[in-house]
C-alpha cells in the first residue's frame, strides 16, 4: 500500500513541476514542493528495502526476525511520507495566496503523523497463533516462499506503472521542451530504466506460467527471486534521474542537482544491497544464532 501510493504520489508531483502554473508560483512554493518530492524519493527508497533484505538476507525465508525488521522499516517510512504532505501542502497553500501558509503545512504533517503513529501505539492485545510456520512440510513451505516473491513483484509493479505513464506523459509537455538537451536526454534514459524495471518485474509471472505451466519449483523460486533484484537494480536509477532533472529545472544549481540524486542512489543501493548482503554474510558466520 505505501509502495503503491508513494509512487503514484510521486509521479503527480514530478507532473506539478511541468505544469504552467507551476513556473508561475513563487519561488518558496516551488521549493517546499522539491522537499516533497525528495523525501517522498527517501521513503520509497526506504521502504522498498524489505523486499531486497528478504531476497538476499533471508534467501526468500520467513522468520520472526523479517517479521519485527519489516514493520520497523514501514514505521520509520511513514514519517519521511507524512513530512513529504505538509511540504505539499505548505506549496499548495502559497500558491492559493492564503494566508499563514506554513501554519496550513505544519497542521497537515501533524495530523498525519499522529493518524498514523497515535493509533499504531494504542496498547492492543497479541493474539498467540503458531509464529507462521507452515506444518504441510516441504512443499507448503516452497509454495509459500514463491507465493511471497510473486507479492514482492507486485508490490512495486502498479507504482511503477503510473510512475513510467508520467515519464511518458511529461515528455509532451511545453516546459519539457524548454530543459537543456542533456536533461532530455537523461530523462529518456531514466525512462529506459524503469521500463526495464517493470519487465522485470512482470517477467517472474510469464516465466511462472509458460516455463513451469504454474507449478511450484525450487528453479522457479531461484529465477524469480533474480529477476526482482535485477528490477530493484534498475528502479533506484529511473526515480533518481528525474530527481536530478527536476531539481536543476527548479533550484537552479548544477552541483547541488547533482549531490541530493547521487546521495539518496548510494543510500538506496547500500540499504537494498550493501546491507543485505552484509547481513546475510552475518548469519553464514553465526548459525547458531540465527537458529535461536
Amino acid at each position: 500500500m505505501l509502495m503503491l501510493g508513494g509512487q503514484v504520489l510521486l509521479g503527480f508531483s514530478y507532473d506539478i513541476c511541468y505544469e504552467a502554473g507551476f513556473e508561475r508560483a513563487p519561488l518558496r512554493a516551488q521549493l517546499a514542493e522539491m522537499a516533497a518530492i525528495v523525501l517522498l524519493t527517501v521513503a520509497l527508497g526506504w521502504v522498498v528495502w524489505p523486499a531486497a533484505f528478504h531476497r538476499i538476507a533471508e534467501r526468500g525465508a520467513a522468520s520472526e526476525h523479517l517479521h519485527r525488521f519489516v514493520t520497523r522499516v514501514l514505521a520509520w517510512a511513514l514519517l519521511p511520507l507524512g513530512v513529504s504532505l505538509g511540504f505539499a501542502f505548505y506549496a499548495a497553500a502559497v500558491s492559493l495566496h492564503i494566508a499563514h501558509a506554513w501554519i496550513i503545512g505544519i497542521l497537515a504533517g501533524v495530523v498525519t503523523l499522529a493518524g498514523w503513529y497515535v493509533g499504531g501505539a494504542l496498547p492492543h492485545r497479541h493474539k498467540r497463533g503458531s509464529g507462521g510456520h507452515s506444518s504441510d512440510g516441504e512443499h507448503a513451505d516452497l509454495s509459500d516462499r514463491i507465493k511471497k516473491v510473486l507479492i514482492e513483484c507486485r508490490m512495486a509493479l502498479p507504482g511503477g506503472q503510473a510512475f513510467l505513464g508520467f515519464q511518458f506523459a511529461v515528455i509532451f509537455e511545453p516546459a519539457f521542451e524548454k530543459l537543456p538537451r542533456s536533461s532530455q536526454l537523461i530523462h529518456f534514459a531514466t525512462l529506459l530504466s524503469t521500463t526495464a524495471a517493470i519487465v522485470l518485474l512482470i517477467a517472474p509471472a510469464a516465466y511462472h506460467r509458460l516455463a513451469e505451466d504454474g507449478e511450484d519449483t525450487e528453479r522457479f523460486l531461484k529465477v524469480a527471486s533474480g529477476l526482482l533484484i535485477a528490477a530493484l537494480t534498475f528502479l533506484p536509477l529511473g526515480m533518481c534521474g528525474d530527481l536530478y532533472i527536476t531539481l536543476r529545472k527548479v533550484i537552479g544549481s548544477e552541483s547541488l542537482a547533482i549531490a541530493i540524486p547521487s546521495l539518496l542512489l548510494i543510500a538506496i543501493y547500500t540499504l537494498w544491497f550493501g546491507v543485505s548482503l552484509w547481513r546475510r554474510r552475518t548469519h553464514r558466520r553465526h548459525p547458531i544464532r540465527r537458529a535461536a
